[in-house]
């Protein structure tokens, strides 16, 4: 709210001009005056006993003019001058969480190995997050917070890459407890309140459809499907990208990661999603190599 003061100073005014230099300037204007002015809205009329606030023409409230009671006329008008201005609020809360999130993400991004493509396993997942998100259906809300939680789904690992950099003690500690990124991830989000929605995908991107994973060993569609979705996605992106002794030597050619899937349909991974994905990455193409 901000005050335009068309009469003399007073004490009122000057509490009122003290507290709206602390808005932001894009805000509502108030109008206060001494005298009813019909083309002024929202105005509040200060007289020598008494404060009167109008909106339209219309008087709306009437406050007794006592400074012991400035402070609560300052928190009245204040709120009905600001009630319009919710949607700027969510505008505000839209920017803010778009910002932190953007952060988190580049973080991200670049704690990882990009392919010859530019991009980053993080990236790769969300893509087939997103087109896997369409094969269900999902409406754009729905998709643009999918899309969110599998680009955060490692954050995690940020922290715990820090610590085994400057904490060596810790080590052996990380190495044999590859679940910590689920907790450590959900540890960051829930703190940050405008990410809070995110938080049970990225907990629960580890968890297996028959009960056997990380963290909480939940199973089942007691799984958040998100979680459900960018797991297959992950283990997919992991076999055609990474090298490790758990799927023997090189990355998987798409066919044999596809086959590998198949293979922890009921086990891993939700049997519907791991159908829907499945052919959904058969009718992309028949190259052997995923691009590197």
């Amino acid at each position: 709210m901000v005050c335009t003061v068309l009469k003399e100073k007073d004490d009122l005014t000057e509490r009122f001009e003290k507290l709206c230099s602390a808005e932001e300037p894009l805000s509502k204007n108030l109008f206060i005056t001494d005298a009813f002015q019909p083309d002024l809205s929202p105005q509040l009329v200060v007289r020598k006993d008494f404060v009167e606030l109008y909106d339209s023409g219309k008087l709306v409230a009437q406050f007794a003019n006592d400074p012991s009671a400035y402070d609560s006329i300052w928190t009245f008008v204040k709120s009905y001058v600001d009630k319009e201005d919710y949607k700027s609020a969510l505008t505000s809360y839209k920017f803010v969480r778009k910002v932190v999130s953007g952060i988190l993400q580049a973080m991200v991004v670049l704690m990882e190995v990009e392919d010859k493509q530019g991009f980053s396993h993080s990236q790769r997942v969300t893509r087939l997050c997103v087109e896997m998100g369409k094969e269900l259906g999902l409406g754009e809300k729905e998709l643009a917070l999918l899309k969110e939680s599998a680009m955060l789904h490692d954050v995690g690992k940020i922290g715990i890459e820090q610590l085994m950099m400057y904490t060596p003690t810790r080590i052996r500690i990380f190495e044999n407890m590859p679940q910590d990124h689920t907790v450590m991830g959900a540890i960051y989000l829930s703190s940050i309140e405008y990410l809070w929605d995110v938080v049970p995908a990225v907990r629960s991107h580890h968890e297996r459809w028959d009960g056997k994973g990380y963290p909480d060993g939940l199973k089942g569609e007691e799984i958040p499907l998100f979680a459900r979705i960018i797991f297959i996605c992950d283990y997919f992106d992991e076999l055609t990208h990474f090298v490790t002794s758990e799927w023997g030597t090189g990355p998987k050619t798409k066919p044999e990661a596809l086959e590998m899937i198949k293979v922890q349909s009921g086990k891993m991974f939700d049997p519907k999603l791991v159908e829907i994905f499945v052919g959904m990455m058969e009718k992309k193409g028949s190259s052997d190599r995923v691009e590197k």
